[in-house]
């Protein structure tokens, strides 16, 4: 049953992201490293690029957002909730894969909060696996399967997790537009947005700070390189066979973009993040060329509908309630604009100025960009009780004369032919009589 439920909300949210999603090209010219690339502007749910979107592709430790998530919603208490490192929760840890250092704190217990500061800065997946080893009541197995509950609920259907730190598995796998969507809730977590945009962490019981491997919030990493301040958190993820992986968000005049980038080619010659480069290029694209335009405002009329209940034909002009906002191109072009109304046939008097009254679905070049309520630009008085008597007089009025020409004109032609039947019957008995004279 809990299977069927989880398929459910997973149509669901398909069926939203649809309907949110947009297809319009806003003309990014250039190209991308990684194989996997999505941008979405977070405050209109628009998908402004995206490259092999739904390919399934290694997610690495970007895995560790939804890890996040099962901890906080199997962890009330972060900063209460002790966890003791123990040699069997780390018994299948890869050495030389990245770690906040719990190895040497055998025996040692830490908060979750802190536990947590280690999963995300440092990517430790030896954080990993003593939170996932704690919620999931010593089985790692019922934590991945949490997971993978959760990512069905989140409407991803190209998403399986096999762990909860990210390293290759064939039956590991995710999409960029996946795992926006896994950041997107992320973002809603508790204490999320936070922890995963700090550049530096002290645990309680270690000597040195743990620092971030993203790059591109803290102007110290990796001489700068990747340094960007618009950006804020979330998660990076690399292996030789998911090349550089990375989630951020960045944030400027207004707009929030999340970027997913999946595959970016690295090689330890090089030493080139791309994905950061992608994401950066990407962002600064969307920032100078995309914006929130005004394509109708509260004075603007957009429609307008009859209204009954009143002395004339009357019609109202009905205007948007607040302005209509798009996300589309700078040089967008106003002919490719247009609307698609949902109003009643008409509405009865009387009405009050800024009632809603229906809504509008404004359309860029066919595709869906704003919707918005529509409401009346006027008051309109509805008759009077007089008024309507008088209309009603006026009306019974027309009806009676109607009626007497009717009954008139019905008697004269009655009449009319009577006289003529009359007049026929005595030329025929005038002959009738004739005849017998002359015989």
């Amino acid at each position: 049953m809990k299977k069927v439920v989880s398929i459910c909300i997973a149509l669901i949210m398909i069926a939203l992201t649809a309907i949110s999603a947009s297809a319009l090209d806003y003309g990014f010219s250039d190209d991308t490293v990684g194989e996997g690339v999505y941008l979405e502007e977070l405050n209109t749910g628009i998908v402004v690029y995206e490259k092999n979107a739904d390919t399934r592709m290694y997610p690495a430790s970007t895995t560790k957002i939804m890890t996040y998530i099962i901890v906080s919603e199997n962890v009330s208490d972060f900063d209460g909730t002790m966890v003791e490192i123990t040699y069997d929760a780390l018994a299948t840890l890869d050495p030389e894969s990245s770690v906040m250092g719990l190895e040497d704190h055998i025996g040692e217990s830490f908060s979750v909060r802190d536990l947590l500061y280690g999963l995300m800065l440092p990517s430790g997946n030896d954080a990993a696996l003593v939170l996932s080893t704690y919620v999931g009541d010593g089985s790692i197995d019922a934590f991945v399967e949490k997971m993978n509950n959760k990512a069905l609920e989140l409407g991803c259907t190209g998403t399986h997790f096999a762990n909860p730190h990210g390293l290759i598995d064939e039956d590991h796998y995710s999409t960029p537009r996946d795992m926006a969507k896994i950041a997107k809730h992320a973002l809603t977590v508790r204490d999320f947005a936070e922890i995963s945009n700090t550049r530096q962490y002290t645990p309680n019981g270690f000597d040195e700070p743990i620092v971030t491997t993203n790059y591109m919030i803290d102007p110290n990493g990796h001489n700068g390189d990747y340094y960007y301040p618009n950006a804020k958190g979330i998660k990076t993820g690399f292996t030789d066979e998911a090349g550089r992986c990375l989630v951020s968000t960045a944030s400027n005049g207004g707009y929030n973009y999340l970027c997913v980038d999946f595959g970016a080619a690295y090689s330890y010659e090089e030493d080139v993040n791309y994905a950061m480069l992608d994401s950066i290029k990407l962002y600064d694209w969307a920032f100078e060329n995309i914006s929130g335009q005004v394509i109708y405002s509260t004075s603007d009329v957009v429609a307008n509908i009859a209204v009954e209940n009143t002395k004339d034909n009357t019609t109202l002009d009905l205007i948007p309630r607040e302005d209509i906002r798009a996300l589309l191109p700078l040089n967008y072009k106003a002919e490719l604009i247009t609307t698609q109304t949902d109003l009643p046939v008409s509405v009865t008097a009387p009405v009050n100025q800024g009632s809603v009254l229906g809504t509008v679905n404004v359309y860029y070049d066919g595709d869906l960009v704003s919707t918005a309520e529509l409401c009346a630009s006027a008051s309109i008085d509805g008759a009077t009780k007089s008024e309507q008597q008088a209309k009603s007089d006026t009306e019974n009025t027309v009806k009676l004369i109607l009626i007497i020409v009717f009954v008139v004109a019905a008697l004269i032609i009655a009449i009319i032919v009577f006289l003529v039947v009359q007049k026929a019957r005595r030329k025929k008995r005038e002959v009738q009589r004739h005849r017998r004279r002359y015989y």
